[in-house]
C-alpha cells in the first residue's frame, strides 16, 4: 500500500515541509515542499526566550502546513524542532502551545541528532568518500567530518545565519568594522574545534538555505545550463566573489540579486561569511551544494527503519533502481538492452578504448532509455532526455547526468550538435564522440531486442581489418531485430571506423 509522509522542520529562520510519496513497490519521491519564513528565533536575546509574535507566526504557519497535509491525504506528519526551540528556556511551553493549536507534535532534536539527520540526508543522496559537511541553520551550524562515507566527527556551533546577522550586522549596509568583528568571531569558533585540523583540504558539502541560495546565485552568475541545484559545485574563489558582492550591497539591493531569495536578503551575508571563513580555515577547494539535508535525513530514517543502518551503500545504483520503479520502466526489456549494449561495449573495446566509468554511463542510459514512455510513446526518446535532465537522480555528477540523458535519447533521432553546444559548460570537448559511440551501442542493443522478447540472447563480435562481424546467439528467428538494426544504425562506420555486418545465413 502506498503512503504519503509529511515532515515539518521547525527551524530558527524558516519552517519547511516536505511531502514524500512511498509507492507499494517501495519506490519513493518528493511530492511537494513548502517553506515559510516564520523567524521563531528572532530577537530571543540573552534571556533565550521565544517571543509571543514569533510564536504566533509559527502557529499560523504550522496550521497552514497541517491543512496542506490533510488536503493532500498525508498518512502521517512528523515534526522536528532544532536550535531555537532547543536553546529557548520556554521551548517546551512553545511546543505545547503548537500541539494544542495545530495538532502537530514536534520532537526537539539534540545537537547530535540534528547533525546526524543532516549527514543522513547527504550520505543517501550524494556520491562521495571523504568530505566536511556544513549545515548552516538560523541559530546553529553543524559541522560533520565524513571519512569513507561514515560520520566520524561532529560539532554544533552556537551561531547561524539569523544570529550572526542580529549580533554583528545590525545595519542594512555592512560596515568594515562589523565585517572584521564577524570574521574574527568565526575564526575563533572554528579554531576551537580540535578535529577540524584533520579536515584540511576536503571539499565542503553545503546544507541549508544559505548554501542553496549561494548555489542559486552562482548558477545565475555563470549562466549554468542545467536547472539543478543538488550536487552543484562552487569554486572557493566564486564563493568569495559573492561574499564581496553581498558586503557592498544593502538589504534592499540584495533583493534584486538574481538567485537570492528576497526573504533571505537580510541574513544571507552572515551565513555566507560563515561559509567563507570555513573555506579559509580548512583550505577547502569549494562547496558542493546538497539539496538534501535534515528533513530528508528524517525521511530516510523512516523509510529504512528496518535496515541495520539507514544508509544507502551505492547511491547511484539505488537511485537508478528507484527511478525505474517510479516510472514503471519495463524491467525485462531495459535490463536486456543493457546486457546487449554492454556486451557490444566489452567486445569492441579495442575500437573505443573506454573503461569502467564509460561502461557505467552506458549501463545507466540503457536501463533508463525508455523512461520517456511515461509521457508518450511518440518521441519517447526526447521525453526520456527531458526527464533525465530534470528529474532527481542521485549520485550522478551534472556531467554524468547530461551524458546519460543524451545517450539514452540516442536510440531515436535528436539534434545532438545543438544539445552538445547547449551544455558545453558541463561537458568536456571529447564528450561529443563519447555520446555518439555509446549512443550507437545503445541503439544497437535496443534494436537487437526490438520485439522485447529476448530473442537475441547475446552477440559475438569479431573485429576484422575493415569490418566487425556480429553473430547473434538467438533462441529463434531474429530477422526483425537484424532488419531493424540495419535500418536504424547508420553511423557505426563513422564513429568506430569500420562497417558492421551479420554473417549470411
Amino acid at each position: 500500500m502506498s503512503r504519503r509522509i509529511g515532515i515539518i522542520d521547525l527551524g530558527s529562520n524558516s519552517i519547511r515541509l516536505i511531502l514524500m510519496y512511498i509507492g507499494s513497490n517501495g519506490s519513493y519521491r518528493l511530492l511537494d515542499e513548502i517553506k515559510e519564513t516564520a523567524r521563531i528565533g528572532e530577537n530571543m536575546g540573552p534571556e533565550r526566550v521565544i517571543k509571543q509574535p514569533a510564536l504566533e507566526r509559527a502557529v499560523q504557519t504550522i496550521k497552514l502546513l497541517q491543512k496542506f497535509c490533510r488536503a493532500n491525504k498525508a498518512d502521517s506528519v512528523y515534526g522536528v524542532a532544532t536550535a531555537a526551540i532547543r536553546s529557548a528556556v520556554n521551548g517546551g511551553e512553545v511546543l505545547e502551545t503548537i500541539m494544542k493549536e495545530t495538532g502537530v507534535s514536534f520532537r526537539i532534536l539534540s545537537e547530535e541528532e540534528e547533525a546526524r539527520y543532516a549527514y543522513l540526508g547527504v550520505v543517501n543522496s550524494l556520491d562521495f568518500h571523504d568530505a566536511l559537511v556544513m549545515d548552516i541553520g538560523g541559530g546553529s551550524t553543524e559541522l560533520i567530518l565524513c571519512r569513507e562515507r561514515k560520520m566520524v566527527q561532529w560539532t554544533s556551533l552556537p551561531f547561524g545565519a539569523v544570529t550572526l546577522s542580529e549580533n554583528f550586522l545590525p545595519t542594512s549596509l555592512a560596515e568594515p568594522e562589523q565585517i572584521e568583528q564577524l570574521e574574527n568571531f568565526l575564526t575563533r569558533q572554528f579554531a576551537a574545534v580540535p578535529w577540524l585540523e584533520t579536515a584540511r583540504g576536503l571539499e565542503v558539502i553545503g546544507v541549508g538555505g544559505t548554501m542553496r541560495n549561494l548555489g542559486r546565485m552562482d548558477r545565475k552568475r555563470t549562466r549554468f545550463s542545467l536547472n539543478i541545484l543538488h550536487n552543484y559545485r562552487i569554486h572557493a574563489e566564486r564563493v568569495k566573489d559573492i561574499y564581496e558582492l553581498l558586503q557592498n550591497t544593502s538589504v534592499d539591493e540584495r533583493k534584486a540579486i538574481p538567485g537570492l531569495s528576497k526573504e533571505r536578503a537580510d541574513i544571507i551575508l552572515g551565513g555566507v561569511a560563515a561559509a567563507v571563513k570555513l573555506l579559509d580555515y580548512t583550505g577547502a577547494p569549494g562547496i558542493r551544494v546538497s539539496g538534501s539535508g535534515l528533513r530528508e535525513g528524517v525521511f530516510y530514517e523512516y523509510l529504512f527503519r528496518d535496515w541495520p543502518e539507514p544508509i544507502i551503500t551505492d547511491v547511484t545504483e539505488h537511485s537508478v533502481q528507484n527511478f525505474m520503479d517510479l516510472y514503471r520502466v519495463r524491467r525485462e526489456h531495459a535490463e536486456h538492452v543493457a546486457k546487449l549494449s554492454l556486451s557490444l561495449f566489452d567486445q569492441l573495446r579495442p575500437l573505443h578504448g573506454y573503461g569502467l566509468w564509460e561502461r557505467k554511463i552506458l549501463r545507466i542510459a540503457a536501463l533508463l532509455h525508455d523512461v520517456g514512455n511515461v509521457v508518450s510513446y511518440y518521441n519517447h526518446h526526447k521525453h526520456s532526455m527531458y526527464v533525465l535532465l530534470n528529474a532527481k537522480i542521485d549520485g550522478l555528477s551534472h556531467r554524468e547526468r547530461v551524458l546519460v540523458a543524451l545517450i539514452a535519447a540516442s536510440h531515436g533521432r535528436i539534434d545532438l550538435k545543438f544539445k552538445l553546444q547547449q551544455h558545453a559548460d558541463v561537458l568536456f570537448p571529447q564528450d561529443g564522440m563519447l555520446v555518439r559511440r555509446l549512443g550507437t551501442l545503445l541503439r544497437m542493443g535496443e534494436n537487437l531486442d526490438r520485439s522485447s522478447s529476448g530473442v537475441v540472447e547475446d552477440v559475438v563480435c569479431t573485429i576484422k581489418e575493415n569490418e566487425v562481424q556480429i553473430d547473434c546467439l538467438a533462441s529463434e528467428n531474429a530477422d526483425l531485430e537484424i532488419r531493424e538494426l540495419y535500418k536504424k544504425v547508420t553511423n557505426f562506420n563513422k564513429v568506430f571506423g569500420k562497417k558492421f555486418k551479420f554473417p549470411k545465413e
